[in-house]
């Protein structure tokens, strides 16, 4: 017997102190969900990409106004109109010279019409810089697209919380509410909007901000319904704490992470949605240049000056794909689920 207990040798760990210690550094909720963002190249990438177009907006407009965008002078519009993108290297398609409508020959506008100035992104058919109506037309969506999605945040969350708190009849009167919202068309409020306050920038605002916020509600009351069955939020019930503080305390700190994914999704359908209606006379009033208006601008153009009409849709595009991109990476890092093990 004591021969067969020298042939066996306790293996694993020698040390029982050592199997107490955590090797893995103890993480926020917040570190650990920007510990798998992190992960995510292609959303990091656009989220620095927006944090840059966010600043560029704002700094750009002590440098380019709208009317400065908008400027031209009706005397110098043969010479200056329809110049094509020039940026002083020898790159085609963006060292100013261009194909003329009905000729094949290539040729340098700015020295047929002795125009020293480099237009970066050329200019338009009245001769106005291309590039400070984009700057001007991206500031104008990026404000649209976060002072409705602001609206939507107060409004959604508030109402979503407040129903599924009350419940009973309460819920029931505020869910048919939402249901008689969702059923009539933005298109048609964005009408009689702009048949009270005219086209433009507010009114386009309080259509989004009026019809997008029934989405944000609905996901808001589902998550209320399931949080406040908990124990930590019977227990502040137990303690009487008053509806608002349990609200502001417990419930909508535990939901903002599906919150901020929300909101990375709405902001580039607003976006899209402004462009849509500049683009068919109900947003900016001309001569403001959004992005939606330097496109359906330029369609005419289209065969002959493509860049006026490729410039702003590039714009629109990587700045939609942008949230779009940013809103997927914080889906999977808010997802608990997704941590490693």
């Amino acid at each position: 017997m004591t021969k067969m207990n020298e042939a066996f040798a306790v293996v694993g760990i020698l040390n029982q102190h050592a199997g107490e210690n955590i090797n893995k550094p103890t993480l926020s909720f917040w570190q650990d969900a920007w510990r798998r963002l992190k992960k995510n190249k292609v959303a990091v990438v656009s989220m620095w990409l927006l944090i840059g177009m966010l600043l560029f907006a704002v700094v750009s407009s002590f440098f380019v106004s709208q009317n400065q965008a908008n400027a031209f002078n009706t005397n110098e519009v043969t010479r200056y109109k329809n110049l094509p993108p020039n940026i002083g290297l020898p790159i085609p398609g963006w060292n100013g010279q261009s194909k003329q409508p009905g000729s094949s020959d290539t040729t340098n506008p700015y020295e047929q019409n002795d125009v020293s100035q480099h237009y970066l992104f050329g200019t338009d058919t009245l001769g106005r810089s291309i590039a400070k109506r984009v700057i001007v037309g991206l500031r104008i969506s990026l404000l649209v697209a976060i002072a409705a999605t602001f609206i939507d945040l107060l409004i959604g969350v508030s109402y979503g919380v407040f129903s599924a708190w009350r419940g009973g009849w309460v819920d029931m009167v505020m869910q048919r509410i939402i249901e008689i919202i969702s059923s009539i068309p933005n298109l048609v409020v964005v009408t009689m909007l702009a048949l009270v306050l005219g086209s433009g920038v507010t009114s386009i605002i309080i259509a989004i901000a009026l019809t997008n916020w029934v989405n944000m509600a609905r996901l808001v009351r589902s998550m209320t319904l399931s949080l406040k069955e908990q124990d930590f939020v019977l227990a502040a019930q137990n303690l009487g704490e008053s509806p608002v503080k349990i609200a502001l305390k417990h419930l909508i700190p535990n939901m903002t992470g599906t919150i901020i994914v929300q909101i990375m999704m709405t902001v580039p359908s607003a976006i899209i949605f402004e462009a849509v209606l500049s683009a068919i006379g109900l947003g900016v009033k001309p001569p403001t240049a959004s992005l939606g208006s330097l496109i359906s601008d330029a369609q005419n153009m289209l065969q002959f000056y493509p860049y006026q009409i490729l410039i702003p849709s590039a714009i629109l595009v990587i700045v939609s794909l942008a949230f779009i991109l940013l809103g997927d990476g914080l889906r999977d890092a808010f997802d608990p689920r997704s941590s490693e093990e």
